[in-house]
This record gives structure tokens, sequence and C-alpha cells, in this order.
């Protein structure tokens, strides 16, 4: 856990070791102890409460469609982040028993991405940065614009968002302790998904 200012913008920089990167549907997975990191992935439908856009876990495709053209898929404990409409990474995630979602794309082979929401709020986004994956939150209300171009300087590869505000999210840190971001509701969506390291 990595707190520094990238061009004056305060960031906490979160690098999971040694654990194995999941999704998982459901808020019990946040009592579990053997998860180190955990945060929300999918955005959640405000009129059905269904998970946004393409959802695999552990093979099963979970939620259909495409709303965003970021993504993220995890096939064999590796993490790829991408951008693509269609992506051979979907079929791969299904066919190998791995996990897979779609997020607003932040940057792509270290440029900068444009997203349609504006605004300022707390924001999160995971990132490829120095050949690791490793989640990134901003310390004050951004842009979506702001904080793709802080990742940039920060030297990101590519970034997808994660659910950003006061969407709650936790890591353990080198000693052991649970540090937590955002507010816990425990009234969520049963939908309620997070991408986790077990």
């Amino acid at each position: 856990m990595t707190d520094t200012i990238i061009y004056d913008e305060p960031i906490t920089i979160l690098t999971p070791h040694d654990a194995v990167p999941q999704l998982h549907i459901g808020i019990d997975v946040l009592q579990s102890s053997d998860v180190v990191l955990a945060m929300q992935a999918a955005d959640i439908r405000g009129d059905n409460g269904g998970i946004v856009g393409a959802y695999v876990m552990k093979g099963n495709l979970m939620s259909k469609g495409q709303a965003k053209s970021g993504f993220c898929a995890i096939i064999d404990g590796k993490v790829t982040i991408g951008v693509a409409d269609a992506t051979p990474f979907l079929e791969k995630a299904i066919e190998a028993d791995g996990y897979f979602f779609r997020q607003y794309p932040l940057v792509v082979g270290n440029q900068l991405v444009e997203n349609k929401p504006k605004g300022r709020s707390f924001r999160k986004a995971l990132a490829e940065w120095n050949g690791t994956t490793v989640v990134v939150l901003s310390r004050s209300r951004l842009t979506f614009h702001d904080f793709a171009q802080t990742l940039v300087y920060m030297g990101v590869t590519n970034a997808i968002y994660l659910v950003g505000s006061e969407a709650f999210g936790f890591a353990v840190d080198a000693g052991g302790d649970r540090i937590e971001f955002g507010k816990e509701v425990p009234s969520l969506s049963v939908c309620a998904n997070y991408i986790i390291w077990r």
C-alpha cells in the first residue's frame, strides 16, 4: 500500500503480493479472512440491480451485454486489461473456467481514453503498471479525464475503471491490518460484485 502524489494529485496504489485474483458476486466475500484485497468491479443497473455488461465467473456467463468497451479477463491467474468491443478473452474466460467483466476504459497503450460521465468523484482503477496489476485510488474528487491523466502521468500502460465514489473495498497491508475504503452498505444488490485477491 503506497501513498504518493502524481502532479499534485494524492493517490494510493494497492499492489497484491502472493495472492490469486478472482471475481466474486455477493457481499459475503467482504468477511472472508483469506481475502487480501477486494474492490467493486462491474457496475450495477439502477433499474433492476443486475450486472452491467458481460460478466463471467468460474467459466459461467452470469450477465450478457456490452455497455462499456473496457474489459478485465482473469485466465489461469493472469489478469489482462484491455479495450475492445469484441474480444476473444470473453470466450477464453468461459472455456478456461476464468473470469471476465466490463468497465469504462481509462488508459490504453499509455494513452488517455475520454469517457462521457462528467462530475467529480473519488475514483478507482484496475491498472497495469510496471508489469504488475495494481489498484489505484484517488484521494481527492476528480473527473474521469483528470483521473485518467493522472494514471498516464504515473506511467500506467492500461487501465479500466472500478466502481468509484463511496463504493466499499478493503486491502490488508504488509502488517496484516485491514484498511477499508468507502462505506459499507449492507443493502447492496445481490449482484454486487468484486475483484478480489486471496
